[in-house]
């Protein structure tokens, strides 16, 4: 298994396979017409990519990329990654329509605002839900077609296919099946909003091993579950309907080894000066932000931070350049592009404010994708990483950062609303509601001492390496090959 043992994953070397509504690789067409590839953006697929490039199967996917059907064979498969093929990937196409009601509609005006403390009100249409069944049974459909026997483990992923695991079961009633939910799951008085309630947590019930990131969620989840359900549920196991699922909390983590190997690469220094001279970086200290383009990542907050930040220290604007990657996402929908609209009005508001022109303030704005490599580089530039989220189920860039941090260098400012707050006690944590406090845990970061700052990311990094994804896949497909045994075992 290369460089991992099988014991990794619970003991099993078997090929997996993975079901998510986005796909690890997309091929576009570029101004030419030739065929380009990109892994997707986003710690999730990124996590699952590295699983399983080292164990192998196939990968169910919605494929969204405008030269993925030229790409696939008869049966809609492709091997990636592209560059070095390891494993199958098999695309599942959607209409515009479709993807209107199942994936903007029920998933993400419904289901995400839903389980997000963030202030922006579910939406549920019938038709969105019609279309979120039918996606889920092609889905569940694919998935059979894909299994090469009824033993092959089938992992799940998140709150876009929850009904997959109860249409799988009319089929293959022994398959073991896990389902990992990555977001906040939501207290049960919040989730009685959802007319479709029952048949959500029916479907979460039907698999062996349901996930979440925190305790908090796993307890929402069995409360939801005696509520709506009438289930017996204790701590570790839901019964209903003569079945047992097995419910537990295990946060995921990054591939800590591949971005470490990244920060030995000789030329990283030169990445690293090519991104100086990109973004127009003069300055001595430099301070990041990197996000999926969300109302739930806190921009507009950490802005307004940065902003008091400034004005309590002018001649800072001198000597701090805050850099935001923000990779537009779900720009459809109204609430992202009212969010993004905002964002783009008050960076250019602090660059005037605290600067001479917009293009030449203290923010430098970008709102494309970095290679892990660029990445990784422009992790190692900051002096500071900002994860200012305002609910999150983990958050994977606190993790990549400090991942990145080989030199101990760097602070992670965390928000206490992210998920990662649960592990990550040595980041400086703040609140990113309260703009006061947050900006002094900013003039804190300004102002540690190198060995503070050494002492604090070496307790970090021990636990981001010691909980990497390979852990994290670990625990949760052996609780799937032995679910009587769940907890896993200490190492």
């Amino acid at each position: 298994m290369s460089r991992f043992e099988a014991s990794r994953y619970g003991g099993s070397t078997r090929p997996l396979a993975v079901v998510s509504n986005r796909e690890p690789y997309l091929h576009a067409f570029d101004d030419e017409r030739r065929v380009t590839w990109s892994p997707t953006t986003g710690g999730v697929s990124v996590a699952l990519d590295a699983l399983m490039r080292e164990r192998g199967g196939v990968w169910i996917a919605h494929g969204a990329g405008d030269a993925d059907r030229d790409i696939v064979d008869e049966a809609d498969r492709v091997q990636v990654p592209p560059d070095a093929p390891t494993y199958t990937l098999r695309r599942i196409w959607l209409t515009e329509t479709e993807e209107r009601h199942y994936y903007e509609g029920f998933a993400n005006e419904g289901l995400w605002p839903l389980c997000h403390v963030a202030h922006v009100e579910p939406v549920f249409r019938s038709a969105d839900w019609r279309a979120y069944q039918e996606i889920n049974r092609r889905f569940a459909e694919a998935v059979a077609a894909e299994l090469p026997d009824s033993g092959t483990p089938v992992f799940i992923q998140d709150y876009h296919l929850t009904l997959v695991a109860r249409y799988l079961r009319e089929s293959h009633p022994e398959t073991p099946i896990a389902l990992f939910w990555h977001i906040p799951f939501p207290h049960p008085d919040k989730f009685r909003s959802c007319p479709y309630r029952r048949d959500i947590l029916e479907g979460l019930v039907a698999t062996d091993l349901l996930a979440f990131q925190l305790e908090r969620d796993r307890r929402n989840f069995l409360a939801a579950s005696r509520a709506e359900l009438g289930a017996k549920a204790s701590r570790s196991r839901v019964h209903l309907n003569n079945r047992t699922t097995s419910v537990c909390a295990v946060p995921i983590g990054v591939d800590f080894d591949r971005i470490r190997s990244v920060t030995c690469d000789p030329g990283l220094d030169t990445e690293m000066t090519r991104l100086r001279r990109e973004l127009r970086i003069e300055t001595p200290k430099v301070g990041i932000g990197v996000d999926r383009l969300d109302y739930t990542k806190g921009i507009p907050e950490r802005l307004n931070a940065l902003d008091c930040l400034f004005t309590r220290w002018p001649k800072l604007c001198d000597e701090l350049t805050f850099v935001q990657i923000a990779v537009p996402s779900r720009s459809k929908l109204e609430s992202y592009a009212a969010v993004a609209a905002d964002i783009d009005c008050r960076v250019a508001e602090l660059n005037i404010k605290h600067g001479h022109r917009p293009t030449d303030g203290p923010i430098r704005y970008r709102t494309s994708a970095l290679r892990v490599r660029r990445l990784v580089a422009l992790y190692r530039l900051a002096d500071f990483c900002l994860v200012s989220s305002l609910h999150d189920g983990m958050n994977l860039v606190a993790k990549e950062f400090v991942a990145a941090r080989e030199d101990l260098g760097g602070v992670l400012v965390l928000s206490e609303l992210a998920g990662a707050a649960q592990e990550l006690h040595d980041a400086v944590i703040i609140n990113p509601y309260d703009v006061e406090s947050f900006a002094d845990g900013l003039e804190l970061a300004l102002g540690m001492s190198e060995g503070e700052k050494h002492r604090r990311m070496r307790a970090l990094r021990r636990v981001v390496a010691g909980r990497d994804v390979f852990r994290w896949a670990s625990d949760i497909l052996e609780g799937l090959e032995a679910p009587t045994s769940w907890p896993p075992r200490q190492r």
